[in-house]
C-alpha cells in the first residue's frame, strides 16, 4: 500500500531538492523540474545552505 499513497501524494513544488544526474555526472540542485545550479556534491551542498529558508 506504501506505492499507493506515493502514487497520490503531491510533492512540493516550492522545495529545493538535490539529486545526481547519472546522464550529465554531476549533482543538481532542483525546485520543482526548475535546475537552479549544477556543480559538484560539496558546492550542491554549500547552494543549499546559503539558500534554504531558515
Amino acid at each position: 500500500m506504501n506505492w499507493l499513497t506515493k502514487l497520490f501524494s503531491k510533492k512540493s513544488n516550492n522545495q529545493l531538492v538535490m539529486k545526481f544526474s547519472k546522464e550529465d555526472n554531476t549533482w543538481l540542485v532542483m525546485k520543482g523540474y526548475d535546475i537552479l545550479y549544477m556543480g559538484n556534491e560539496p558546492q550542491c551542498n554549500a547552494y543549499l545552505w546559503n539558500h534554504v529558508s531558515k
